[in-house]
């Protein structure tokens, strides 16, 4: 029988809670924070590529407990070695522990590159996975572990194709296809006739030559018409963005950017080569339409320059490529000391997709996530799932523990690209 004393505590407590919100679930993590920490080691990094529009590279780490976590690498050549080159270095470590190992596979490897090119692009399909794994161990979504969500749903923008034509209503066709497929924000790639295109040996119809950056006075012109056919179809206030590809010159990207000022763009994307911090700073302080640039950065050592100079109105990390999504937070939320807004630059899966969606919950100055991919058949059913992959132009985030998403393996067979297996299967 409780005693005197025990039945007003409890009656305290019960009126207490009466008062209090639900508890959050960061709280609700704790005692099986306590309960499983050092329980639970990795035993093997696994990996399987299926192709998109690309090679997409996803990771799996298993345990002895019988969890697994999966994420996706940046999808480019020499990744896959790389992630398995860490399996020795993981194997046996305690998955809770997430910057930790993040750390030590970036410090194991500093003679090679750590913090640019393919490695950041491998630790950060690991530390996904990690991340997932821990929200599995504790019960919580990767969100959470972040830090808390600050939405509940994520706007999409629409990256949409580019057509190979200076014609305005071929580009008008590809908007309407962002309409078609519920999306409330889009941008195109306005550099089709690009170097890239040139060194594929297909020679310029409208551009002068290859190495100069400079954009020719007719270009310019079609773009301006293309982008009024746009602005006329999606209307005024459609958030409308448009990507130069780190193309081109200061002063001919200015230029353009001044020809475009009347069209209320939501922003310019890398207009310039994203290797110098101090004439980004200069391009924006001119420019004005809102810029953009970050999708070619690397962990906040790269990063550092742009948000001190104030080099951009918006950064847009690759979580793939920038070290993960903790990281992204770091760089976003060292970038809002400086009111600098984030966009998150997502060339993925629905496993990265989702993955970056968890990261961009947990900082307070996100404004959009990149979408890539959607018109292939099969890109939303590589996850298993029972609703569209998006709803209105959002995805919708859940409770469910770490990313919240599981394989269709199905799929994922049929789609793997030559060579590889179903995570050794």
């Amino acid at each position: 029988m409780l005693g005197r004393r025990h039945v007003i505590k409890a009656g305290l407590a019960t009126a207490a809670a009466s008062l209090l919100p639900d508890i959050p679930q960061v709280l609700r993590a704790m005692p099986a924070a306590e309960s499983q920490l050092g329980k639970v080691k990795i035993t093997a990094i696994k990996t399987a590529s299926v192709h998109i529009k690309y090679p997409a590279h996803l990771v799996r780490i298993e345990t002895d407990s019988g969890l697994y976590g999966i994420g996706e690498s940046y999808n480019r050549d020499g990744i896959l070695s790389h992630v398995r080159s860490f399996e020795e270095i993981l194997r046996g470590e305690d998955p809770l522990q997430v910057d930790y190992l993040a750390t030590k596979m970036a410090e194991a490897q500093l003679g090679h590159g750590t913090w640019t090119g393919s490695l950041p692009g491998a630790i950060s399909g690991i530390e996904t996975a990690l991340w997932d794994l821990a929200g599995k161990i504790l019960g919580v979504p990767v969100y959470v572990l972040l830090g808390g969500r600050f939405r509940d749903k994520i706007l999409i923008y629409h990256d949409t194709g580019s057509p190979q034509t200076p014609d305005p209503a071929a580009w008008v066709a590809e908007a309407e296809k962002s309409l078609e497929y519920g999306f409330q924000a889009t941008k195109f790639d306005m550099d089709w006739e690009s170097r890239g295109r040139a060194i594929r040996g297909e020679p310029f119809q409208y551009r002068g030559e290859l190495w100069n950056r400079g954009i020719a006075s007719l270009e310019m012109k079609q773009w301006r018409a293309i982008l009024v056919a746009i602005r006329e179809r999606l209307g005024e206030h459609y958030p409308l963005g448009i990507d130069l590809h780190f193309n081109y010159n200061y002063a001919d990207a200015l230029a353009f950017s001044r020809m475009v000022e009347d069209l209320n763009l939501w922003f310019i994307e890398d207009p310039i080569p994203p290797q110098n911090a101090d004439a980004m700073a200069r391009f924006t302080s001119e420019c004005n339409v809102t810029t953009c640039t970050g999708e070619n950065l690397y962990t906040r050592q790269t990063f550092r320059p742009f948000i001190e100079k104030q080099a951009a109105d918006i950064l847009q990390p690759d979580p793939q490529k920038a070290g993960g999504l903790l990281e992204t937070k770091r760089i976003a939320d060292w970038a809002d000391q400086y009111y600098i807004t984030f966009a998150c630059h997502n060339m993925c899966t629905p496993v990265g997709t989702v993955a970056n969606a968890h990261a961009c919950a947990a900082i307070r100055s996100f404004v959009a996530l990149e979408s890539d991919s959607v018109e292939l058949e099969h890109w939303d059913d590589l996850i298993e799932r029972d609703a569209p992959f998006y709803q209105d132009g959002y995805y919708v985030l859940t409770d469910k523990p770490g990313l919240g998403i599981e394989l269709n393996e199905e799929v994922c067979r049929k789609h793997l690209t030559g060579g590889s297996s179903y995570f050794g299967t």
